[in-house]
């Protein structure tokens, strides 16, 4: 039997843009075309479709990802290919979004050699990015972010 369309829940903590937060759990595929392994909550976040599922006690609530500011998890790693790993480039956030929060921590970045500023990092072209400390990761959506301080 194909387990295609299989999900994988993921426990989740979801701050809106007004402030709202909502707890429960995200669904991730289990497979992705690209890679090894299931789909992570950063691939979800950057698909194109415009809202995601989660579910708590009160039932399914459907997301609009253009209202969320952050999207925090237990911790894992940015990169999952040890290979991939070694490439990157760890910088240190503090991250300030639109309600005035800030969030610490640090990115894995990826970037050609020419363009592996921080700066470049943050004007990249998906939605939302990662940052991460030893208890959490925190997804962070482009359009919520008031300002962001480099710790390095």
């Amino acid at each position: 039997m194909s387990d295609w369309g299989a999900t994988e829940r993921v426990s989740a903590e979801v701050q809106l843009a007004d402030g709202q937060s909502l707890r429960g759990e995200v669904y991730v595929q289990m497979r992705v075309a690209h890679r090894a392994g299931p789909e992570t909550l950063l691939e979800l976040l950057n698909r194109p479709e415009p809202f995601f599922a989660l579910t708590a006690d009160d039932g399914v609530t459907f997301v609009s990802k253009a209202q969320v500011a952050i999207v925090s998890s237990e911790a894992t790693s940015p990169l999952d290919d040890p290979a991939r790993l070694g490439a990157a480039k760890r910088i240190g956030l503090a991250v300030t979004v639109a309600g005035g929060e800030e969030y610490t921590g640090w990115a894995a970045i990826e970037l050609p050699p020419t363009r592996a500023r921080t700066l470049d990092f943050l004007n990249g072209p998906d939605r939302f990015f990662q940052i991460g400390t030893d208890d959490a990761t925190r997804y962070v959506h482009r359009a919520h972010v008031r300002l962001v301080r480099p710790l390095d």
